[in-house]
């Protein structure tokens, strides 16, 4: 039975809680109303009822960080723990001694507002996906019976860089096609396999000869290369397992390089070149020509904005990348998608004006 009263101003509830045959009070004070005070009461009695209510009641920032140790550390690579260390910290800093279970909608939406006033949106999105993922972890384990995370959208005040500035025009990609091609070096050699594939630097340096099919014109993303630590790891995503079709005259030329023992693209040092080494060579080249400056992950947007632009259709296109949804691509390409879009519109007024 839930206890309502007045003290002072505001107003408190109490229930009473079995927790292993011993019941103890969960009480909650400063609500403005009785009646809010009688919807929380509601909602802990329901829990009760569905024997939801808090087995694993802890201090979020506790219980985040016993999720990533059990179910992402072992899985994920080291560029990617690093999201997680910052949700912890962050989680440590705004909610040091909150439980799970007294987290609301309200309280998370706020959170990703502060967040956003001094970070990008696209580091907003980080932070927002993956706590969200430990809350949809949270409700399946019943230690919370609502996912507050589900409505909160993401918010940022700082501009994030020009979009314009990570991926090539299609006459400067040209250029660079041509240039690239006339060079014998495996950073050269690794900077076409990410034109022509739209694969990520750590998927390219983690292909051996094997995963070449000269038969079929394919290569078989299966694995990548984690530079920190020096060896093989699993692909980002399970989606990120794939096979790539390239054209077939590309391959041609693929044929005839010299592969590593080990690793197909292998330096002096027996193992692949670093990321560090690859942007090097890719400035170099762009430098030459005058072009706009990207990195080597540019090349991969690159590759998507091309295929896009000569009307591949967009599912084909996040297959291609390994992307896990085709909301993932439609979110990162929507600059482009959104001067299709205008252009359609145009077509389509031409048209319609002949009915």
């Amino acid at each position: 039975m839930a206890s309502i009263y007045k003290r002072g101003s505001k107003w408190t509830a109490s229930v009473s809680i079995n927790i292993n045959g011993t019941y103890k009070k969960k009480t909650k004070s400063g609500f403005i109303t009785k009646s809010e005070a009688k919807k929380w009461s509601i909602e802990v009695e329901n829990q009760k009822i569905n024997d939801t209510l808090s087995k694993g009641n802890g201090i979020i920032a506790d219980m985040f960080d016993d999720w990533y140790e059990v179910f992402k550390e072992p899985l994920l690579e080291t560029k990617s723990k690093a999201w997680y260390k910052v949700i912890s910290k962050l989680l440590r800093e705004k909610w040091p001694n909150k439980r799970i279970s007294d987290i609301s909608t309200a309280d998370f939406q706020k959170l990703i507002n502060e967040y956003g006033k001094t970070h990008v949106k696209s580091s907003i999105s980080h932070i927002k996906n993956i706590i969200s993922s430990f809350v949809r972890y949270a409700v399946d384990e019943d230690f919370i019976y609502k996912d507050f995370a589900r409505n909160v959208k993401t918010f940022s005040a700082k501009d994030s860089k020009d979009k314009d500035l990570k991926f090539l025009e299609n006459n400067e990609l040209e250029l660079l096609v041509k240039d690239v091609s006339n060079s014998d070096a495996v950073t050269s050699h690794m900077i076409l396999m990410a034109i022509y594939s739209g694969a990520r630097y750590s998927e390219i340096a983690g292909l051996t000869e094997n995963d070449f099919d000269f038969v079929n014109n394919t290569i078989n993303i299966n694995k990548s290369w984690q530079s920190s630590d020096k060896e093989f790891k699993d692909t980002k995503t399970k989606t990120s397992n794939r096979i790539v079709d390239l054209p077939s005259d590309f391959m041609m030329s693929v044929k005839k390089w010299t592969f590593g023992k080990r690793y197909a693209f292998e330096s002096l040092t027996g193992l692949p070149p670093t990321n560090n080494a690859v942007n090097k060579q890719l400035r170099r080249y762009l430098e030459k020509r005058n072009s706009k400056l990207i990195t080597f992950h540019g090349l991969r947007h690159t590759h998507a904005s091309y295929l896009l632009s000569q009307d591949i259709a967009i599912q084909y296109v996040s297959e291609r990348l390994g992307h896990a949804d085709v909301n993932i691509t439609l979110s990162t390409y929507a600059h482009l998608l959104e001067k299709k879009r205008t252009a359609e519109t145009t077509k389509t007024l031409d048209v319609l004006k002949n009915l």
